[in-house]
């Protein structure tokens, strides 16, 4: 290959080089232009679970918020059923543009990647994590009249008496669920589960004492019959204990190591949504989530508020998924065949 052939090469490989330098930057101009103009229409707040809980209180107070910020309408649309799945697919198949946001949770995220043997949806291909919103603890509590005050005495009952206590929780596959089981495998006693579709029938159960002795039931909604004296609170399923009950000692506390369990909301967007318009969204649920009149509003529905990069919310979600995946395995948890 001679002289004039060698700088032909050069050349058109210089050629090359400065088109897909060329390429790659209009492509990071286009994506600056397209997070400089986001939000350029109304915003939907996808909620897999009906109007009234956690999920939809968050995505409400950060939905106002947004839309005073922005000037652009933000709809919550409450899409319950099929254990989250409706809403994670609507989320799955929209235009990745940031304008669609998942206000997914524990079950969706990182319990049904293990429960269901076929889920249309993969949580790390399809989904961009934007931020975490809030966590709430699990209350674990009892009827006024069981004997145990503490875990330490709910285990050495549990062990005494093998098969004869029951705990309730708000159905298979739940949260609570998944926590009574990781209470079993910790202390290795052998206890009824007792499943109820809801945290109302739950409570119902766990207040009328006669179906179940204890039980794993969301905070928000247990705190008053804690306050009124019809449930006795036994202990906190996070590892840090509650705002709003701070004297109420976390199972770790009380000797069930490494137990930590929790409902979480987080929000993602469609996977493909330029890194802009995700580092936007960011900084504005952080902006909203460390507002004092935001915090306080959250915290006092029973939730520890929690905004995170979204770097630190991949992690949270596979960190989660890894430790519900050996609970199901374990347990033999099956909502499908």
């Amino acid at each position: 290959m001679n002289k004039k052939q060698l700088h032909a090469i050069s050349a058109a490989a210089c050629a090359a080089m400065l088109a897909l330098s060329a390429t790659g930057a209009w492509a990071q101009t286009a994506a600056r232009g397209s997070a400089q103009a986001f939000p350029e229409k109304p915003l939907r707040l996808l909620v897999p679970f009906a109007p009234g809980g956690n999920t939809d209180i968050l995505a409400r107070a950060v939905g106002q918020k947004m839309s005073e910020n922005w000037g652009k309408p933000v709809v919550v649309d409450n899409r319950p059923g099929g254990s989250g799945i409706i809403s994670a697919e609507i989320v799955q198949k929209a235009t990745p543009d940031g304008h669609t946001i998942f206000v997914g949770s524990t079950g969706e995220l990182s319990i049904n990647p293990s429960l269901f043997r076929k889920l249309p949806y993969n949580v790390e291909k399809d989904y961009a994590p934007v931020s975490l919103g809030t966590v709430s603890p699990i209350l674990i509590a009892s009827h006024p009249a069981f004997a145990p005050k503490t875990i330490k005495e709910l285990v050495d009952l549990a062990k005494a008496k093998p098969k004869t206590l029951s705990y309730a929780s708000v159905g298979v596959g739940s949260p609570m669920h998944l926590s009574g089981e990781l209470f079993k495998m910790i202390t290795g006693t052998d206890i009824v589960h007792v499943p109820y579709k809801g945290g109302a029938p739950a409570s119902t159960a766990l207040i009328g004492g006669r179906e179940v002795q204890f039980g794993y039931v969301g905070m928000g909604p247990a705190i008053p019959h804690v306050k009124s004296g019809r449930m006795k609170a036994l202990a906190i399923s996070t590892a840090k204990r509650a705002t709003l009950l701070p004297d109420l000692p976390t199972m770790q506390e009380q000797g069930v190591k490494d137990f930590d369990t929790s409902i979480w909301f987080a929000f993602l967007v469609p996977a493909k949504t330029p890194k802009p318009v995700i580092a936007k969204l960011n900084a504005e649920l952080n902006r909203i989530l460390r507002l004092q009149d935001t915090r306080d509003f959250l915290i006092n529905t029973g939730v520890e508020v929690t905004p995170t990069t979204p770097e630190e919310l991949a992690r949270f979600i596979r960190s989660e998924a890894q430790k519900y995946r050996k609970i199901i395995q374990v347990s033999d948890t099956k909502l499908d065949q």
